[in-house]
């Protein structure tokens, strides 16, 4: 399912909610209908929970951020003003509960088999292998018997030197003035490994191509929006790679899990 790349900046946002609408579609798969209160930790403005919200309306969400400023990390009242007017928009909000707040703080603030789910979408990137083998437990804590924990992000396996490309200018030094604390994405098989560790069962993996690549103008829209802080001095060096073949998203990891 090749799709044709996006070159118009203005194009980028449309192209990026598609591959959301995608995600749900899996998302509301695996979460089945008999699936009501979950908590989604980093929901950001909401990409996943819009779209998951509208498809499967008899969902009700906690939404957990700390709403910080990615380059300051001070809270950011206009991120989350953003969040609720795409909820106010989607006539989703009656159905959904906003919490400003770090997400250990919050998840260990939680009383044992509250939520039938708990989601994420791009939030194990923004932490470590440490972070990650502290939260996974604490999902399964807070989790019912029964309940589905699920994670996406984008592979930090590149399939090819233009998805290569992407994570480099995300993820490293040379091109970023503010890299990630560890990684781009975890690997799947330590997220799997957490899983399992914690008491997990059932576990399934998914590995989705994004199919969305990006050039010129729109590789550097995208890349500003994905990262404000890559140097000048990258899109110098790879002028002529981001106006001929572009950048490509890398393809998406699904790890979904049941707590027996």
């Amino acid at each position: 399912m090749k799709s044709e790349p996006i070159t118009k900046p203005s194009d980028v946002e449309k192209a990026w909610s598609n591959q959301y609408d995608r995600l749900t579609r899996i998302f509301a798969t695996v979460l089945g209908k008999g699936t009501r209160q979950i908590a989604e930790i980093g929901c950001g403005s909401g990409q996943l929970t819009v779209p998951l919200a509208k498809q499967a309306r008899n969902l009700r969400f906690v939404l957990v951020d700390t709403f910080a400023n990615p380059r300051t990390g001070s809270y950011s009242n206009k991120r989350y003003q953003a969040l609720a007017s795409s909820m106010g928009k989607a006539k989703v909000y009656r159905r959904v509960r906003i919490v400003a707040a770090d997400y250990m703080e919050w998840i260990k603030k939680q009383d044992h088999e509250t939520y039938d789910a708990i989601i994420s979408s791009e939030f194990l990137p923004e932490i470590t292998s440490a972070e990650l083998a502290a939260f996974i437990p604490e999902c399964y804590r807070i989790l019912k018997p029964t309940g589905k924990a699920i994670h996406s992000f984008l592979s930090p396996m590149p399939r090819n030197y233009a998805q290569k490309l992407l994570i480099e200018a995300d993820s490293n030094p040379t091109w970023t003035s503010t890299p990630a604390k560890e990684w781009f994405s975890p690997k799947p098989q330590l997220v799997i490994k957490e899983l399992r560790k914690a008491g997990f069962q059932k576990i399934r993996h998914v590995r989705l191509e994004s199919h969305l690549v990006v050039k010129a103008a729109a590789a550097v829209s995208f890349l500003r929006s994905l990262d404000p802080d890559v140097k000048t001095k990258f899109y110098k060096k790879h002028r002529i790679q981001l106006e001929m073949s572009g950048l490509e998203i890398p393809d998406w990891i699904i790890i979904a899990a049941i707590k027996p």
